[in-house]
Order: C-alpha cells, then sequence, then structure tokens
C-alpha cells in the first residue's frame, strides 16, 4: 500500500511539473519573436496598400477573373459541372500565374535588411481561397477553396493555402504575421483570402534552448522528489526491518530466557519435597540441572555483553594462527560426537599474527557453533585449513550442514538476525554479527560460499601486513 501512495504521489507530481513545463513552452512559443512579427506585418501591409497578395497581384487576378467573369456566371446558371471545371482551370491559371510572377523573394528580403531583422528568418506566402459574387441573393460562391479543392499536388499546397512564394516549411497559426480577406469589384464582386508565414529555422530548439533554466529546475525539482521519496521508503523499509529483527530477537530471547528459567524454577519447587531432600543422589541430580541452566542463561548474558565490549580492551598480541586454531579445535572436540568431526590442517609453517586472544577465540566458536547447529547431517563433519591467495592467507571453515537459502545470505551478519526460524534452535541472533565485529578489529575480510544442502564455506582474507612469517 506504501509503494502505491508513493508512487501514485510521484506520478501526480510528475505529471503536474511537466504540465507546468509544456504550458511555459506553449506560451513562449506564441510570444516567440512577437516584434519581429508586427514590424513585418506592417512592412507588408504597406507593400500591398491598395493592391492583393503581393505588389503587382491585383492587376494579375484582375486580369484573369475579368475575362472568365462572364462565363462563370453563365456556367453556374447552367450546369453545375461545366461551373465545377471552369472554376479549376480559371483557379489554376490565376495561381500558376501569381506564383510564376512573385516578387516576394526580394520584397521579404528588402524588409529584412531595411529594418536590420534576422536573415536566416524564413517566410510562406500562400493563396487560400477565391470568392465571386453574381447575386446578393445567392451568396458568395468559391471558385477556389483550399479546404475543399484538391487539383494541386501535395507538395503545392499547406493547410492553409496554395504556395505563392517562400521556402517556410512548417506554417502554422504561431508564425502566420498576416491573414488578409479582400473584396474588390470587376463586372462582379469577388474576394481573395491569403496568408503570409515568417518563422525562423529551429524554432522548437531555440524556444527549447531559452527554457533550459526552466527544465534545468524542473529536472531538479524532479530529482529531489525522487530522492525525497526514496530516502523516505528507504528509511521506512529499514525501521521496518529492523522491527521485525527486533521482534525476532525478542521472542527468540524469550524462549532461550525462559526455557532455562523454567528449568530452574521446576528444579527448585522438586527440591522443596520430603521425599526428594531424602535423596541425596536426585537432589545431586537437581543441583546439576540447575547449574547447567544458569550457566546457560550467563552465556546467553555474556554473549550480550560481548557485543556491546568488543571494541573495548582490543588487546592484540604476536601469536602463531596455527598454534590459536589448534587450542581452539582441541577444546571445542571434548563436546562434539564423534571427536573427529572436527578436523584443522595447519598451514606448512609458522604464522605469526597479531591477534587478540579473546576475541578471536569468541569469534571461532560462534563460527563453529554455527557449523554444528545448523547441520542435519547423520555425520556431521567440520573441516578448517589455510591457503594462500595473492600473497594473502584464506582461513577456511568448512561444514557439510544445510547450507544458507539465498535470500537470507545478504543479511546474515546483521545484528539480531537468524536465518533458521526453527526456534527449538539456541542462539539470539548475535553470533555472526559477533564475527564481523571481530573481523574488523583485526582488519580481515570474510565471504562465504554455500550450496543449500550441501554445507557453507567460509573464507577470512588476512592481509599480508597483518602477519610476519618465520
Amino acid at each position: 500500500m506504501y509503494k502505491a501512495v508513493v508512487l501514485v504521489s510521484f506520478l501526480v507530481l510528475l505529471f503536474v511539473q511537466l504540465s507546468l513545463t509544456y504550458n511555459t513552452y506553449e506560451l513562449r512559443d506564441r510570444d516567440y519573436s512577437l516584434k519581429e512579427k508586427k514590424l513585418i506585418n506592417d512592412e507588408y501591409g504597406r507593400s500591398i496598400h491598395d493592391d492583393k497578395v503581393y505588389k503587382g497581384g491585383g492587376k494579375i487576378i484582375d486580369s484573369v477573373l475579368s475575362r472568365n467573369m462572364a462565363d462563370l456566371k453563365h456556367a453556374y446558371l447552367t450546369d453545375k459541372t461545366k461551373f465545377r471545371k471552369l472554376s479549376q482551370l480559371v483557379s489554376d491559371t490565376l495561381l500558376t500565374t501569381l506564383k510564376k510572377n512573385s516578387p516576394m523573394d526580394s520584397i521579404f528580403q528588402s524588409i529584412l535588411s531595411r529594418n536590420k531583422l534576422d536573415t536566416s528568418l524564413r517566410y510562406l506566402l500562400t493563396f487560400e481561397s477565391i470568392e465571386i459574387n453574381f447575386d446578393d441573393s445567392v451568396g458568395n460562391i468559391f471558385i477556389f477553396d483550399n479546404k475543399q479543392d484538391r487539383l494541386f499536388k501535395a507538395d503545392q499546397t499547406t493547410a492553409f493555402g496554395y504556395v505563392i512564394s517562400g521556402k517556410l516549411r512548417d506554417p502554422n497559426s504561431r508564425n502566420r504575421v498576416t491573414s488578409l480577406s479582400v473584396s474588390d469589384k470587376l463586372v462582379y464582386d469577388y474576394r481573395t483570402t491569403f496568408n503570409l508565414f515568417v518563422d525562423a529555422p529551429g524554432r522548437s530548439w531555440k524556444i527549447a534552448y531559452q527554457m533550459i533554466p526552466t527544465f534545468s529546475l524542473v529536472a531538479l525539482c524532479i530529482i529531489i522528489i525522487v530522492g525525497i521519496n526514496y530516502y523516505t521508503y528507504f528509511n521506512w523499509m529499514r525501521q521496518k526491518k529492523e522491527t521485525d529483527v527486533k521482534s525476532d530477537f525478542l521472542n527468540s530471547i524469550k524462549h532461550e530466557f525462559n526455557t532455562p528459567i523454567t528449568t530452574i524454577l521446576v528444579a527448585c519447587r522438586s527440591l522443596e519435597e520430603e521425599e526428594v531432600l531424602i535423596d541425596r543422589t536426585r537432589v545431586k541430580d537437581l543441583l546439576l540441572i540447575v547449574e547447567r541452566q544458569a550457566r546457560r542463561l550467563q552465556s546467553h548474558i555474556n554473549q550480550m555483553l560481548e557485543v556491546s565490549e568488543i571494541n573495548k580492551n582490543v588487546n592484540l598480541e604476536e601469536t602463531d594462527l596455527n598454534y590459536a586454531v589448534l587450542i581452539i579445535v582441541n577444546d571445542y572436540s571434548i563436546k562434539v560426537i564423534p571427536p573427529n568431526s572436527l578436523t584443522f590442517d595447519p598451514y606448512a609453517s609458522e604464522m605469526l599474527m597479531m591477534i587478540d586472544h579473546f576475541v578471536f577465540t569468541t569469534m571461532m566458536q560462534n563460527l563453529l557453533d554455527n557449523s554444528f547447529k545448523h547441520n542435519d547431517s547423520l555425520v556431521k563433519r567440520t573441516e578448517l585449513f589455510i591457503t594462500e591467495n595473492n600473497g594473502d592467507y584464506i582461513f577456511h571453515i568448512k561444514d557439510n550442514g544445510k547450507g544458507i537459502d539465498k535470500s537470507v545470505r545478504e543479511n546474515i551478519f546483521e545484528k539480531f538476525f537468524r536465518a533458521d526460524t526453527n526456534s527449538t534452535l539456541p542462539g539470539l541472533g548475535l553470533g555472526l554479527y559477533y564475527v564481523k565485529q571481530c573481523l574488523q578489529i583485526h582488519e580481515w575480510e570474510i565471504s562465504f560460499e554455500s550450496k543449500l544442502g550441501h554445507g557453507t564455506e567460509f573464507l577470512i582474507r588476512m592481509p599480508r601486513n597483518n602477519y610476519s612469517q618465520q
């Protein structure tokens, strides 16, 4: 649910940011080169004063229409099909003549030069429609309408009319400088509509370039939003994980402490019975039970204290690693059945290293405890040996236990984490955390290889500068 809320919130904010950015772009696009457009509009208007399309265009239109007006009227009144064909012929003649005789290139360059405008500006002059009126009761009749007529090739027309002159490729309402509808009278009334478009090449890129500060701020806001959401989510997941781990720890410690306490209480109540007190053998057995359970409690308490005190009173002494490991193996073998299930193959020569005896011993006991505790094999085996790799020494602790599931491998060195949810197994989830702390004290590194059902091998890398070889 939290993920969905965060995602939806982010998408809404992203949509708002992008909408605002797009609206800003649209406003800039609409107002782009507004001063130049007004100036060109005024100049163009003066160049066609009392004329149409361009200087001299009115004469061309009048000459073509005047000799065809009577025929157009007669065809319209008698034969609509003939009228359509004649209209197309007249339109074709008129527009091609206008295009052929257009002086707009020189007129436009003159406007740019005279007003010191950007010479990279491009223009397009289009002819949109021609209407004639034979009778006011009939109204205007189109003999050419760009929106309906398709008598010209695609490259000769645009959405705004037939191209008379110019090279602007993208005429639109935002770069349209002028749209004029001019009426006049020959034998009958007529009206022409034409447009002038002016724009600079790469208009979109220029607007985008002008908006770089805006884009930068939007990108920064999005990054900050993503960062805040990620940080919040990360912290929430970490707190949730810590809460789950602490909850598991409390459940574990409850079990680990309740079991010996309950056993001690039962043993104490048994000692209150008369028939038990007179039986010295039973008394002795009960006292041994109490002692074992008390030592178990003491072990748990010491383990928690060791974790909090591990970095205090560190005493590194030069020690032969082979000898230190051999002592630990001999002591530990006493409680392992059979004793030969724990083996150590010493390195070929003496290795003198700076070691804290207490820390190292506790670390090894934790690793060995795990190798046997999480092992369901009929014949449990743990092998210790030392190899050399790239000048550093690798200390191996290899068992044939259950292995470590991939889903929990990255968490096994965390405080209070228990990979095995089996509540019958003793432990507080501090063993491997303690191991990691011990390794940091000695400036060693640990890694492991594991396969479910085939065991785990821990590898402790001991850098060369941390030892001297004799």
